[in-house]
C-alpha cells in the first residue's frame, strides 16, 4: 500500500513507504494510539460518533486520502458496534424506520465505489483525493455548524417531537424521505466516511415518531450497517489498512472509558462547542489542500 505524504507543513512525520514499517515506527505508533485516546475520550465525553475528529489528523499525518477514508469506516464499526449492542438490549429500535433506511445501502455503496474506482483509474489519484478532501471538508464544515447551532444558539438540546408512538405506519411520503435519505447519505458516507450520523438524526427525529432513545439506537444501528458495508467495499479495493485500525482502537477504548467518567466533572455541551471549532477549522484547511493539488 502506498502512503503519500500531504505536503502541507513541516512537521508532517517523515512516513516509510513500507506499511509494517509505518505501523510499527514508534513515533507512528504513539501518534495513532493519541488519535485513538483523543477521539474515544470526545466520544465518551459528548457523544460524538468520532469520525469528524478522526479524519483531519490521520491526513496531517501525511496518509493518503484514500485510505483515511478506509480506515475511518472500519473505526466507526469497531467503536460503534458495542453501543448497538448495547441499544439492542434496551430495545431502544425502530426496526420499521430502519428496514427502509437499510434498503438502499448495499447498491449505492457499491454504485459509490464504482465511481470510485473509475475516477481513479480514469483521471488519477489526485483528482480522487480532490474529490474526497472537497466532499470531505464541506460535510464537515455543515457537521461543525450544525453542532454550532445545537448547542449554543439553542437553549434546550432535547429532540422536539410532537407525537411518540410505536404502532406508527409510515405514509408513503415518509418511506420515500427514508429511503431517499438514505440513498444519499450512503453515497457520501462510502465516498467521504463521515456525516452520516448528523445527516441521520434531523430525519429520525422529525419523521420516526418514535422517543428519542429510539432516534438515537436507530441511527447508532444505521452507523452501524453502513459503515461495515463501507469497509468490505474498502477493504476489497485495498483502503482498509487494518493495523494502522487497530493502533486506533487501542487509544480509542480506555479513551471512551475516561470520557464517561469525566461527564460529571466537564460541560459535555462546552466540550462540544470547543469540538466544533476545531472541525470548522479542519474543514477549511481540508478545502484549500483540495484546492492546493487542483
Amino acid at each position: 500500500m502506498d502512503f503519500t505524504l500531504l505536503d502541507v507543513t513541516s512537521f508532517v512525520i517523515d512516513i516509510p513507504s513500507n506499511f509494517n514499517d509505518l505501523v510499527f515506527d514508534p513515533v507512528f505508533a504513539v501518534a495513532l494510539v493519541s488519535i485513538g485516546l483523543m477521539v474515544g475520550v470526545a466520544i465518551g465525553l459528548s457523544g460524538l460518533g468520532g469520525a469528524a475528529l478522526l479524519l483531519p489528523p490521520l491526513l496531517l499525518l501525511g496518509i493518503s486520502p484514500q485510505l483515511v477514508i478506509g480506515a475511518n469506516l472500519a473505526f466507526i464499526f469497531g467503536t460503534k458496534v458495542f453501543a448497538s449492542i448495547l441499544h439492542g438490549k434496551e430495545r431502544n429500535i425502530n426496526w420499521k424506520a430502519l428496514i427502509f433506511l437499510l434498503i438502499p445501502v448495499v447498491p449505492v455503496m457499491i454504485f459509490a465505489s464504482v465511481i470510485w474506482t473509475h475516477v481513479k483509474a480514469n483521471h488519477g489519484s489526485d483528482i480522487l483525493d480532490t474529490i474526497i478532501l472537497l466532499l470531505l471538508g464541506t460535510i464537515l464544515v455543515g457537521t461543525s455548524l450544525y453542532m454550532i447551532k445545537n448547542n449554543v444558539l439553542k437553549k434546550d438540546n432535547n429532540y422536539e417531537t410532537s407525537e411518540y408512538s410505536t404502532h406508527h405506519k409510515f405514509t408513503k411520503g415518509e418511506k420515500l424521505t427514508f429511503l431517499s435519505a438514505s440513498s444519499i447519505i450512503s453515497f457520501i458516507t462510502q465516498i467521504a466516511a463521515t456525516g452520516a450520523g448528523a445527516m441521520t438524526l434531523p430525519i429520525l427525529v422529525k419523521k420516526c415518531h418514535c422517543p428519542p432513545k429510539h432516534v438515537a439506537g436507530t441511527s447508532v444501528i444505521f452507523g452501524v450497517a453502513i459503515s461495515a458495508v463501507g469497509t468490505i467495499l474498502h477493504y476489497n479495493m485495498g483502503n482498509v489498512p487494518i493495523l494502522l485500525v487497530l493502533f486506533l482502537l487501542i487509544g480509542s477504548i480506555p479513551g471512551v472509558f475516561l470520557g464517561v467518567k469525566l461527564t460529571s466533572k466537564i460541560s459535555p455541551r462546552k466540550l462540544i462547542v470547543s469540538f466544533s471549532l476545531i472541525i470548522l477549522v479542519a474543514a477549511i484547511f481540508l478545502i484549500i489542500r483540495a484546492f492546493e493539488i487542483i
